[in-house]
């Protein structure tokens, strides 16, 4: 009877915290992870670290690029350690043709979310925030638990500014010749993820969906 009961509660749980994803609005999501504290991490790169949260598994990593594997999708996560140690700063215009398109702020962290819908029926998120970016391709249906995965790992990326110097004044030649800018959208730039996925393209949205954001 306890085993039922605690089986009973567990689903409980996991049914009401989905529940309460898909009624939040896309702002909420927003908010509830960039107001969140990381204290724990588990990875650890050249300069920098961040937490993956559970369900969630690295599947590829080079340096400032890497490969975060859902079951269903692949989040491509990039870290612009150099932007961020110079503290480049890149104001976001809200993209009245995508989907959805705001300005993300907190504190002294700041970003953007684009979607944009693709021919496929797919939709295309890229988010950045605190000098770093993932862009995931998915389903209209899970378009809100990819954002909240997606900002959670922004949120936690903690830079080691020591560490940086160092690398920054060895490695000058090697972050040179990293050209991938995550204050451009690839709305605006054909970045290699999209040529990876078979170059699916846009379909433009007229409408800014405000409903999805106030939802």
């Amino acid at each position: 009877m306890k085993k039922v009961l605690v089986l009973f509660l567990f689903m409980c749980l996991i049914l009401c915290g989905c529940t309460t994803l898909q009624e939040m609005s896309i702002e909420d999501v927003i908010n509830q992870g960039t107001h969140r504290k990381i204290s724990i991490y588990n990875k650890y790169r050249k300069g920098y670290k961040y937490n993956v949260p559970r369900g969630l598994y690295v599947s590829n990593n080079t340096d400032y690029n890497e490969i975060i594997n859902s079951f269903d999708y692949k989040y491509y996560l990039y870290v612009d350690a150099v932007s961020y140690y110079n503290k480049v700063i890149e104001k976001y215009e809200v993209n009245d043709k995508a989907y959805i398109s705001m300005q993300i702020s907190y504190e002294d962290k700041y970003g953007y979310l684009e979607v944009n819908k693709l021919l496929s029926g797919k939709y295309l998120i890229e988010i950045m925030y605190n000098y770093a970016k993932i862009e995931v391709i998915v389903d209209s249906v899970h378009l809100k638990e990819a954002i909240a995965n997606s900002i959670s790992i922004l949120s936690s990326v903690s830079f080691n500014d020591s560490v940086l110097k160092t690398l920054l004044n060895e490695e000058s030649s090697h972050f040179s010749e990293i050209e991938f800018n995550i204050f451009k959208t690839d709305a605006s730039t054909n970045s290699e993820y999209l040529q990876a996925i078979d170059k699916d393209v846009y379909v433009e949205d007229n409408i800014h969906d405000t409903d999805l954001i106030g939802n």
